[in-house]
């Protein structure tokens, strides 16, 4: 048997290495996949609050999933302080409605401050911002239904 060379070895390897990610292997085993969880998966449904990443390594956003409620948390390795900022104290369900364990949900956008909120029970959505400035952090407006 003749030995491979280099670059034949190198293939063989990735393609060894690369197969385990494949998209079945992937779905078993998520904490694989770089991507972010799906912000709607039905594991997290069932608890009333959840951690959602923004591409800024020291800040992630905590949900309120029966309310709509939000804060920017920032975590710290040094004298910086760790601190939980709100962004939205108010609850966002309608007049009369259940609170119900994911209710509300969060979807990143292309800019790394601005996430939509969604109420997945009747679609309602508004634009949620994380900033470490109080004027630009918050609920900056409901995204209406158009015809």
């Amino acid at each position: 048997m003749t030995e491979m060379s280099y670059p034949v070895r190198l293939v063989a390897t990735l393609a060894l290495i690369a197969l385990p990610l494949s998209s079945a292997a992937m779905a078993q085993s998520p904490q694989l996949d770089s991507r972010p969880a799906d912000p709607i998966s039905e594991s997290d449904i069932a608890y009333t609050y959840r951690l959602f990443a923004t591409t800024n390594i020291w800040t992630f956003i905590l949900l309120d999933t029966t309310t709509g409620r939000a804060w920017q948390v920032n975590y710290s390795l040094d004298e910086v302080p760790a601190r939980r900022l709100i962004i939205n104290e108010s609850s966002l369900l309608p007049k009369g409605a259940t609170a119900k364990n994911g209710r509300f949900t969060l979807h990143p956008t292309r800019n790394m401050y601005t996430f939509l909120l969604l109420d997945r029970e009747d679609g309602r959505i508004w634009q949620l911002q994380w900033s470490f400035e109080p004027a630009t952090r918050g609920i900056m407006r409901r995204i209406p239904e158009t015809e």
